[in-house]
């Protein structure tokens, strides 16, 4: 059943049967999770019936996607922490409800305000929520790249295969939302925001769901406005320049999106602060303090939610001193942006038709950009992951899209691929070791396997 290429799992009747089936057992165990006592058991349940309701809707499994589906659970319930080892910072986010106020990143919190039913909200079910939606993500990554790999023609299947060894190996890989200090970032829901958008770009109707997603994204966290939101941009200026016919409509998808982003923003800056439920972080404090156990404090309240853009950038200044762990998540994948940078320009000079020239330079042109969000905000690791995320997301997406500028320069690479096949190979296992970055310095296996190393010196050195 696991070939690269295969048949239908289930005859067309059986297959509408099962998607019928699985979609209301998901949409039921949803409705039981808001009212029932075993919130995490149905919670598990919705996510089961919703990743086979993607394998009934596809119809197919592959070796790709059971391989990198196992590969990223695997590396998920090596490094996660436990329930009480989650970051104040992350924890604080599932409590900024927009019952509370709008705050920057309220949409995910009001989705757990929804389940709870406004009720109790326990470290438990929070990190049982998160470990759902971490699953469910690295399910999707899996179909995604497995399909990829599966419905390309031999003149690319070598280079899809690498960049998906090197996507899942390198330092921002999507483990790296796996570690103690990025589990449970809401930004994984603005990528599966990403990937979904990637599905329905293609579609007739649905498509013009991308506002919403885009809405999403934004609502998700303000710092989006930085990483996905340009991703969606120029997805939608992709349609725009191949698609003969359909024009004005995708010409109006796009100002519609934008005019959706551009409102969102205003109307945020100027009255998200008139919204506010408590005057003060001390006074959200003492009364989150009995509706949860969840590990937070009164000063993340304030940062997340009261603080000024000065106070945030007076913070940023103060962590610079530790400039070796501040720049390393940088320093280690300047290499990795390079090569995307490269293969950007690459295009560029092959391609033929202006219009597509000049989407080519997109990708770079909107770096100078992200990293303004470096020069505000400190999480360097976490703006990495977001960057190389959309730089890999794209490159897929125009490989599986049969783009003939991104084939012809992937068929360049194939030759210097199957002559280092060893090397490259010792260098995925490397990173794979290695771990990927935490937000601000390397990753714990990375400081582990140093101070053993440490370790082992002094019991050897003769005291």
């Amino acid at each position: 059943m696991l070939e690269g290429k295969m048949n239908a799992l289930f005859s067309p009747k059986l297959r509408k049967l099962l998607l019928i089936i699985s979609f209301l057992c998901g949409f039921v165990c949803l409705l039981f999770l808001r009212y029932s006592h075993y919130k995490t058991v149905m919670l598990y349940a919705a996510i089961v019936c919703f990743m086979h309701l993607i394998v009934f809707y596809k119809n197919s499994l592959n070796k790709y996607e059971t391989g990198i589906f196992c590969f990223l659970c695997v590396q998920l319930f090596a490094v996660a922490p436990k329930p009480s080892q989650m970051e104040d910072i992350v924890s604080t986010s599932y409590l900024l409800s927009y019952r509370y106020g709008v705050s920057s990143r309220s949409l995910i919190a009001t989705i757990v305000d929804f389940f709870t039913n406004g009720a109790f909200i326990s470290k438990y079910f929070i990190w049982h929520f998160i470990l759902c939606v971490t699953v469910f993500l690295s399910f999707i990554i899996s179909v995604y790249l497995g399909e990829v790999i599966r419905k390309a023609k031999d003149d690319i299947k070598i280079f899809l295969v690498f960049l998906s060894l090197l996507y899942l190996s390198c330092f921002t890989s999507p483990t790296a939302y796996f570690i103690p200090a990025n589990y449970g970032r809401i930004e994984i829901f603005a990528f599966l925001f990403m990937l979904l958008l990637i599905v329905i770009i293609d579609k007739p109707i649905i498509r013009w769901l991308i506002p919403l997603l885009a809405l999403f994204t934004f609502a998700t966290h303000l710092i989006l406005v930085f990483f996905y939101i340009p991703f969606i941009i120029i997805m939608l200026l992709y349609a725009l320049s191949t698609k003969t016919e359909r024009i004005k409509r995708t010409v109006l998808l796009l100002v519609v999106t934008i005019i959706i982003l551009s409102l969102s923003f205003l109307l945020y800056l100027l009255f998200h602060e008139k919204t506010f439920a408590f005057e003060d972080a001390h006074e959200f404090f003492e009364y989150l303090i009995v509706k949860s156990d969840l590990n937070f404090s009164e000063d993340r309240l304030h940062m997340l939610m009261f603080a000024e853009l000065q106070e945030h950038l007076n913070g940023w200044k103060n962590r610079m001193g530790f400039n070796f762990s501040g720049n390393f998540s940088i320093i280690i994948n300047i290499p990795l942006m390079l090569l995307c940078i490269f293969f950007w320009i690459r295009c560029y000079f092959m391609e033929s038709k202006k219009i597509m020239k000049y989407f080519f330079l997109l990708p770079v042109i909107v770096l100078p950009y992200q990293f303004l969000a470096f020069l505000m905000f400190f999480d360097f690791g976490r703006w990495m992951i977001m960057i190389l995320n959309v730089q890999f997301m794209l490159i897929f997406y125009l490989a599986f899209k049969r783009n003939k500028t991104v084939i012809s320069a992937a068929q360049i690479t194939i030759p210097f691929i199957k002559r280092n096949g060893f090397f490259i190979l010792l260098i995925f296992l490397i990173m794979i070791f290695l771990g990927p970055v935490g937000y601000i310095g390397p990753g714990d296996r990375t400081l582990r396997f140093f101070k053993c190393l440490i370790q082992l010196i002094g019991y050897l050195t003769p005291t």
